[in-house]
């Protein structure tokens, strides 16, 4: 089935956990496969939000967030995570 994300840029996840905040000024994030920019968002100033850390896919800790995977849908894609 095709998701319709497959002409998006492979990030490998390597790049992605240097997009944390602190060792490159763009914060990034992943969940379900797809990476995010969260640099301009005023929730993830310094690469946190929270007890979650930019740089991560963040699959796993979705489920004890008050919110679901909607937060997503506003913030610019930048590419598909690849494991490399």
């Amino acid at each position: 089935m095709s998701t319709g994300r497959e002409d998006l840029p492979e990030i490998p996840e390597r790049m992605l956990s240097l997009r944390n905040g602190i060792d490159h000024p763009d914060i990034w994030i992943a969940c379900d496969g797809i990476v995010y920019d969260v640099t301009n968002s005023r929730l993830w100033k310094k690469g946190r939000h929270y007890e979650h850390w930019a740089g991560q896919a963040l699959d796993d800790e979705l489920p004890d967030a008050p919110h679901d995977r909607e937060v997503f849908a506003n913030l610019p894609v930048v590419g598909r995570l690849v494991q490399m």
